[in-house]
């Protein structure tokens, strides 16, 4: 895939800023209004969160911005990225200077199948604590989810990113919302206000994504009990949800468990090589799920695509108009993930290509559909003379007239 795919992530002029050097597009968000770039400060790799170029002079983002700095300055948990400063860089605008974590979303983690079930636990219960520190302050994150969830590389400990309402307003994109988003509680999707239980229906419905590829299946009841539509439901707070993660087993338990881990030792010596061929299978399995959901998105917009791009005029390039790349790189984010293996990368890179080809087959047959409409009707000289030399008039003899007639009409200009 050509590099100039990312060319929207880029501000409208270059950042300039004698404080942060090496600045460069990290993510664009796809239906919100910011864009985030990494830079050095001092030797330290931060993070800066920017207004996309549309929406970098409204005064409501511009405020949703500065609270959204003020809300995470006052946090300081070893479980949440820390706000560092809030400053107007050059060509980007307002920013709010954020911390760099090291490390995957708990999204990917799931889907690749990277962490065992200790770790998976272990992150959840770094969550809570997390969300217990915010509540205790009064504060309610509203947007979490895997993809906002950080697990860092050095030692797998959690890290929640973007506290605060979503991008997307409530009120206007609640379809969208319903559609896109299913860890937000069903009370923000109706507009109703945010208490605790709506960041317990959200950690829920972490679990249930966890559960749903065959890890931590003990907590499906938690995850029910969490994400019960009416708020009074669920458990109360994220105290009585960490106390079950963590919940202690009896002795008899213990034991009962030390003879089963002795049996399956016992099965994984002798079977071990069938267990292992089986594991890559599934993950791959699931894996390839989730990248076929999201190519089969992409083939499906690639009509709309072509409509959307369709020829107007005959002055116009035959080349894949410039929007396209607007398009596609919202398609390449919802891939990022996966780009890590060859095989589903360069399966993406063709269906980049093949959509392209699309439009460009598209854009051809408009051009060939104007230009006999427009030699057809046409007057002038060259046209009138073209017409009387016809012995014929099939459409095929016709397209060659018109080629000879655009090339001598339009060309020469």
């Amino acid at each position: 895939m050509s590099d100039n795919i990312f060319s929207n992530f880029e501000p409208a002029e270059e950042p300039r800023s004698k404080d942060y050097d090496n600045i460069k597009p990290f993510y664009a968000s796809t239906y919100g209004n910011s864009r985030l770039f990494t830079a050095n400060y001092n030797g330290r790799k931060v993070i800066i969160k920017a207004l996309k170029a549309e929406h970098a002079n409204d005064p409501k983002c511009r405020l949703n911005l500065k609270k959204e700095y003020e809300l995470t300055s006052e946090l300081d948990h070893k479980f949440i990225r820390k706000a560092l400063g809030f400053e107007s860089i050059p060509g980007l605008g307002d920013c709010i200077i954020l911390e760099y974590i090291d490390g995957k979303s708990l999204a990917e983690h799931v889907r690749v199948g990277t962490l065992n079930e200790k770790q998976i636990k272990n992150v959840l219960i770094d969550i809570c604590d997390a969300l217990n520190y915010m509540h205790q302050r009064l504060i309610i994150h509203c947007d979490l989810k895997p993809e906002n969830i950080i697990v860092t590389a050095n030692d797998l400990r959690a890290k929640i990113i973007d506290i605060g309402l979503p991008e997307t307003e409530y009120k206007t994109d609640r379809e969208l919302l319903i559609k896109e988003n299913e860890f937000i509680a069903p009370e923000l999707i109706k507009g109703e206000e945010a208490d605790p239980r709506s960041d317990v229906y959200s950690l829920g419905k972490i679990i249930e994504f966890i559960s749903e590829r065959n890890l931590l299946s003990q907590f499906k009841s938690v995850a029910t009990h969490c994400t019960q539509f009416s708020r009074e439901q669920r458990f109360d707070n994220i105290t009585e949800v960490r106390s079950l993660l963590t919940k202690g087993i009896s002795a008899v338990k213990i034991i009962l468990l030390l003879l089963a881990l002795i049996a399956l030792a016992v099965a994984a010596y002798i079977y071990v090589p069938k267990i292992i061929e089986k594991n890559k299978a599934e993950k791959a399995e699931r894996l390839a799920v989730d990248f076929n959901h999201e190519m089969d998105k992409i083939v499906a917009e690639t009509p709309t695509l072509c409509e959307k791009y369709k020829l107007t005029s005959l002055d116009e390039p035959l080349a894949v108009p410039q929007g396209w790349q607007d398009d596609s790189i919202r398609f390449c984010q919802q891939l990022t993930r996966f780009f890590n293996l060859d095989s589903l990368h360069q399966k993406a890179t063709t269906a980049f290509e093949t959509q392209k080809q699309a439009i460009l087959d598209s854009r051809q047959h408009d051009f060939d559909a104007l230009l006999m409409t427009e030699f057809r009707q046409a007057t002038d000289s060259v046209a009138l003379q073209l017409k009387a030399n016809a012995s014929e008039t099939s459409d095929s003899l016709m397209f060659v007239l018109a080629n000879q007639w655009y090339q001598k009409t339009y060309k020469q200009h």
